[in-house]
Order: structure tokens, then sequence, then C-alpha cells
């Protein structure tokens, strides 16, 4: 038995025939759109490179800026051994050894975290570091001692000035 058009098959082959050629006449049309964009100029071509305009690279934002000054400033702080227990001024820096120590020999500081800037009227708050400082010294027994301290509410405050690009910290 054939199955002429009328019959249910016969209709559904004829269905998938038209979408198929109905798909191919789509995908023509659109690719023959894109090589005729193409070649008018209005894609660029792969062989074209951007040329940067001031639009394109902005200048840093000044909460970028007093972010990066402000690490570079802590990475400062902390990059040498202090001999003695004199913490270096402007860095947020507080140990609380004296309960422990007779007297201080030296500190090694590590910044497991850096605080984060915020810009706030004229000034700034960081907060949210984490400082881990490692002391050591003799202890009120007179031995000898090393004790390690940490602290995850590192917290620095100061006034920034935005000027022209340009941003400067003055660490409290």
């Amino acid at each position: 038995m054939t199955q002429g058009r009328g019959s249910p098959r016969g209709r559904s082959a004829d269905r998938r025939v038209a979408w198929a050629i109905v798909g191919g006449l789509a995908a023509l049309a659109l690719a023959a759109g894109v090589v005729w964009a193409w070649q008018s100029g209005s894609l660029p071509s792969a062989d074209s490179s951007p040329t940067p305009t001031a639009a394109q690279t902005p200048a840093a934002a000044p909460q970028e800026l007093a972010q990066k000054e402000l690490d570079e400033h802590l990475v400062e702080c902390t990059a040498d051994v202090i001999d003695g227990a004199t913490v270096p001024a402007g860095c947020g820096i507080r140990i609380p050894w004296g309960t422990e120590f007779a007297a201080v020999d030296s500190v090694r500081f590590r910044i497991e975290r850096m605080p984060v800037l915020k810009l706030v009227d004229a000034g700034f708050v960081a907060d949210g570091g984490i400082l881990v400082a490692t002391v050591t010294g003799a202890g009120h027994d007179g031995a000898a001692m090393t004790e390690t301290y940490r602290t995850e509410t590192w917290t620095l405050r100061g006034d920034a000035a935005v000027m022209d690009g340009d941003v400067d910290l003055d660490v409290w």
C-alpha cells in the first residue's frame, strides 16, 4: 500500500521538507546579510585594531587610586622587622604585648588581607583587614618568649584629598 499526499504520513513528510527549505533560506539570508555588512564596512575586519580613545580608557577612579595608595603605605609599614616595641605611626597597628612581655626585642608583621578603603566626606575609613604580628622578647618572669597576635579587624582612618585624578592620603 502506498501512501499519497492525502495520508497523514505524507502530509508530515511534506511539512518537514517545507520547514527544512524555509530554515535553509533563512540561514542563507542571514549569511548574505553578514557578508554584505562586512563588505560595506559596518563590521570591523579581523585585521583592524581599534584605536583607544579617551572614552575607552577612563582614568582610574579615586576609590581605586586611594586603595592602591593605602596598600602601598601598609606594605611599607609592615615590611621591616621592628627592633623594640615601637610600631610605625600611621599604620593602624596596636598590639597588646604589655600584658605578656616585660621587654620586646622585635616585631615581625604579615598581612593576610588588606583593609578595604571607602572614601567618606573629606576622609576615608579602611576596615576588614587581617594582620598578624609575631613578637619576640622577654616575659615578665625574664624568660625568652615569642607570641603571635592576630587581628581580623585591622582598621584605619584618615584624611583623603582628591585633586586632578590624584589622591593623597593622610593616615591617622
